[in-house]
């Protein structure tokens, strides 16, 4: 009677893959970036945004003693800013996710013949929208202040903002140009960390 067994192979083992150096290098690299774009936007909106900025943190009730052991000098004005930084960076990479998480990048008509999918788009270039918008003009308020009078006046002048803030175009362009760039980092962090775990999930 033939051995109906099939006959044993050794396989070797897997071999074991090396540290994703590369990818690691670009989230962090990417990661650094769009902590300096917080701090850029934060800076900015605290610059254009007086909203309640003689009201202190430390004296609010209730949580008022944890901001005091952070900042006693921190105002309403400092988390609104801080807040809308957040909003500003975590929007772009929110969309960016879903683009890449979803494949939407490889058959967009395909994806946007669902007319939820189509509602889903509308709401968040709406939302996309919203975010440029605030950047833009938050950037060109800080470029303008440099050469206007009323509530917007500084004292410290620097001539390069100075001469964007007599070029409105080229002012205008600058602004948005941040804000694009806040864009494109998004995406390179959002797909810095696809990068990573696909490698990591080999």
């Amino acid at each position: 009677m033939p051995n109906s067994r099939k006959p044993f192979h050794m396989q070797p083992p897997p071999m074991p893959g090396g540290a994703p150096i590369a990818e690691i290098a670009a989230l962090v690299g990417t990661g650094c970036l769009k902590g300096c774009m917080l701090v850029l936007l934060f800076g900015t909106y605290s610059e254009t945004m007086g909203m309640m900025s003689n009201v202190y943190l430390c004296d609010l009730p209730g949580a008022g003693g944890i901001f005091c052991g952070i900042d006693d000098e921190m105002t309403v004005s400092h988390l609104l800013a801080f807040l809308l930084a957040v909003f500003s960076i975590a929007v772009p990479m929110a969309i960016w996710s879903e683009v890449i998480s979803r494949g939407i990048y490889r058959d967009p008509k395909a994806w946007l013949a669902d007319p939820t999918n189509k509602i889903y788009a509308i709401l968040a270039l709406g939302v996309y929208g919203l975010v440029f918008a605030l950047e833009t003009v938050n950037l060109y308020t800080l470029i303008a202040r440099q050469s206007v009078g009323g509530p917007f006046q500084t004292t410290d002048t620097n001539p390069m903002m100075e001469f964007l803030a007599n070029n409105q175009g080229l002012g205008v362009f600058v602004a948005a140009l941040v804000a694009i760039v806040n864009t494109v980092l998004g995406l390179l962090a959002v797909r810095a960390a696809y990068s990573l775990k696909t490698k990591l999930a080999r």
